[in-house]
């Protein structure tokens, strides 16, 4: 397994960031799924994997704490969590009760005596720069008193924001409060490279989610017209992302292999410390470590002509 530090930290993790978003039901039980799901973890923790992903709205965080409650490892293991504080409903007014509340939930679940990066999202309604930008101060503000008592007490480690919008990231990163950033990165969703080279300097760091774009850049997938029959991406909705990766494909070339090349990409660039992928399955866990291990031998510019498309077409709406 490679490891990588986040930013100029001094938190070294592995390059796959476990992510059980999908890898067990919702409720604790013995089902085929969750069975399925603690087998993965357990193989990924087997093959080096020390960095876990995970949110108390995905419902399986008890799976995860399950696996590691008596594991030999569990003291090596890294954390990284979500913590949506303010949510949609609360008008941009941060809640530190209830952040503090989600720390002690996720140390407690996942048998963990510090969480190492604590993702923060801010949500308003509508979820739009709009509403978010001006109520960035105010949040950030109490965020940053809250988070310090935790850091002091030993029970986090550092603050990094899930943006999700360019512009919110460009507003957030320059408070100077969050140690780095969370975000959707693959070569469809490039729209964050922009600010690497500013985050480097800062001695920020990067985690990449959904490096498969939700599944759309597997061999399985990759290919519209070969979807199996009611496959959720032959919805009208991915057409915009299957037009985008034909650009793509145009400019960079078609691999061999999606699946392989995803994990390649996204690791190409040295700011991005980890990749944060859902994994369900021993053959997935061999499959996506197997891609990071590998000698992937891309040209350094892949990383600059993807975002060129980006740059020239936008984002990808509706994904």
């Amino acid at each position: 397994m490679l490891y990588r530090r986040f930013g100029n930290t001094e938190l070294e993790v592995s390059v796959i960031c476990f992510g059980p978003m999908r890898f067990a039901a919702k409720e604790p039980g013995a089902d085929a799924v969750s069975a399925s799901g603690q087998r993965a973890l357990e193989a990924a923790i087997d093959r080096g994997v020390n960095f876990i992903h995970s949110s108390y709205e995905y419902g399986t965080r008890w799976a995860v704490g399950r696996v590691l409650k008596d594991h030999p490892r569990r003291a090596q293991m890294r954390h990284v969590i979500k913590v949506p504080v303010p949510e949609a409903g609360d008008g941009g007014r941060f809640d530190a009760a209830r952040f503090t509340l989600r720390i002690e939930e996720a140390l407690r679940d996942l048998h963990a005596d510090r969480i190492d990066i604590v993702q923060h999202l801010h949500r308003a309604d509508p979820n739009v720069d709009a509403e978010r930008l001006p109520q960035i101060p105010g949040v950030v503000e109490p965020l940053a008193e809250v988070f310090g008592r935790l850091r002091d007490q030993g029970k986090v480690g550092y603050l990094a924001t899930f943006p999700y919008s360019p512009g919110y990231a460009g507003k957030a990163i320059a408070t100077g409060v969050f140690d780095g950033m969370v975000a959707y990165y693959n070569p469809i969703e490039t729209e964050m490279v922009q600010y690497f080279a500013r985050m480097q300097a800062a001695g920020q760091g990067f985690l990449c989610i959904r490096p498969y774009l939700a599944g759309l850049l597997t061999d399985e997938r990759c290919d519209r017209d070969r979807l199996a029959a009611g496959d959720r991406f032959a919805e009208p909705r991915w057409q915009p992302a299957y037009e985008r990766l034909a650009a793509v494909e145009n400019a960079l070339g078609r691999p061999a292999s999606w699946t392989r090349f995803a994990i390649h990409f996204a690791l190409l660039q040295p700011q991005v410390t980890s990749l944060i992928v859902g994994l369900n399955s021993t053959p997935q866990v061999d499959q996506v470590i197997d891609a990071a291990e590998e000698d992937h031998g891309l040209a350094a510019d892949l990383v600059d002509r993807a975002a060129a498309i980006w740059r020239e077409r936008g984002s990808v709406e509706g994904v």
